[in-house]
């Protein structure tokens, strides 16, 4: 070949074309043998409660923004000891509850509302994401008097921090001393987000009335139910039964609170004005819950000296419930029955607001767990219409109600909450 990059005499390739070929054909073979890059992580956001950042992230639990919103899992404001809420979903209605001593928060999905327990209703809902609710972080944190920040100009990606008191240090200063946390957050989660399969983070799911704890089975994905009504079935026939729970609350509330949230059923409690201090948190559960709260008066018709001391009375569980629940309260039971009641204090009650409910007869509430089951089946069983089954927080009642539950079932019974927009059931047929 001459010196100009001609063809040789034999009529070959000149050598510097055929040098070319051969570095592109090494460079082929080198990229086909070489293994795939990892796929890019997304960007991390970050959780901080107060002075701590949140560890363990992993993609099911990163916060992600929906709407332009800062939406976090709701175990995050459940976490013990800060922030310390607690939290329930009610399947049946599609909503999740989350609430304290002093707050509760009620995301109705299958409404489309996220009110508190005042009435004040908040622009964003929750909605079901990688097998859980998230919630939107700055709605909880301004109903439960929480502070909100969202520091979106860090070095390692955006921080959403709550803040449950004014104790903690500065935002700046809670980015630049925990700056090597965030480096072993953020360095956990790139190798988790490498070796896992899971959803892309950036695309939420509509919400659907599936149980947070309670994993579905991914072959048969669940329709959101977007109508607003409660999922029960239509009971053709069915025996309409109302539980209340008559007196002081204790720990055999929480058994008793158990059944019927296992059973999806919705009571009355009727509580008295002993309801609180250290038995507070079973009215608080209860209320958040879904159940009614009633006032209960714990004295019967006879012993009131005066109407004026009947009132005082009724005001005094009224306070006790607004102070706890911060609801207030109209339907009322009185011990032995409104027919123990005189038409003055009758008349007096329903002026104050007051409806009156009695139960449909005796269910032996201080006999034993059978007494107290034979005496509701026996109601059940010869009442016509509509029956108001009575029980308390107490061990026989806890067992009798455990029974009752498989005898609603074979027999065909509904089970419905006592609500202060339906007539009420008493003794004396008071429709008002």
């Amino acid at each position: 070949m001459n010196r100009n990059g001609l063809r040789n005499k034999k009529g070959g390739f000149p050598v510097k074309k055929r040098f070319c070929a051969l570095v592109l054909s090494l460079l082929f073979f080198c990229a086909c043998i070489s293994p795939l890059p990892t796929r890019a992580a997304p960007s991390v956001i970050f959780t901080a409660i107060n002075d701590t950042f949140l560890r363990n992230l992993t993609p099911s639990t990163m916060p992600t923004i929906i709407g332009g919103l800062p939406y976090v899992p709701y175990t995050a404001f459940t976490a013990a000891p800060n922030p310390g809420l607690m939290g329930k979903y009610d399947r049946v209605n599609n909503q999740l509850v989350l609430y304290n001593i002093n707050h509760i928060l009620t995301f109705d999905m299958a409404n489309a509302i996220t009110r508190d327990e005042q009435g004040n209703v908040y622009p964003a809902n929750a909605v079901r994401y990688n097998g859980t609710y998230y919630v939107p972080a700055r709605v909880v944190c301004d109903a439960f008097g929480f502070r909100y920040s969202y520091l979106s100009s860090t070095l390692l990606g955006p921080v959403i921090r709550i803040n449950t008191d004014d104790s903690g240090i500065s935002d700046e200063d809670l980015v630049s001393k925990g700056f090597s946390v965030m480096r072993s957050i953020y360095d956990q989660y790139q190798a988790t987000y490498n070796q896992g399969t899971d959803p892309d983070p950036d695309t939420p799911t509509p919400p659907t009335p599936v149980d947070p704890d309670t994993p579905t089975d991914p072959g048969e994905p669940e329709i959101p139910d977007t109508s607003g009504e409660p999922d029960t079935p239509e009971t053709p026939n069915a025996k309409v039964v109302y539980l209340a729970i008559q007196g002081d609350m204790n720990e055999y509330t929480a058994e008793i609170l158990d059944i019927l949230d296992s059973n999806n059923y919705t009571a009355a409690f009727f509580v008295t004005p002993r309801s609180q201090g250290q038995n507070s948190d079973y009215l608080l559960r209860a209320a958040a819950s879904g159940h009614v709260i009633g006032n209960n008066l714990y004295g019967d018709g006879s012993t009131f000296q005066s109407t004026e001391e009947l009132l005082r009375q009724a005001q005094d569980t009224q306070d006790v419930i607004q102070a706890v629940t911060k609801t207030h309260s109209r339907a009322l039971m009185v011990p032995g029955g409104s027919q123990n009641l005189s038409q003055e204090e009758r008349d007096a009650l329903i002026q104050a607001g007051y409806r009156l409910w009695d139960p449909s007869g005796d269910t032996r509430l201080w006999g034993s767990a059978s007494a107290i089951y034979s005496s509701c089946v026996s109601l059940l069983e010869n009442t016509s219409g509509n029956v108001v089954l009575s029980l308390m927080s107490n061990p026989s009642s806890v067992q009798a109600l455990s029974s009752l539950v498989s005898y609603f079932r074979q027999n065909n019974c509904e089970i419905r909450p006592i609500s202060e927009t339906i007539t009420p059931i008493n003794q004396i047929r008071e429709m008002r």
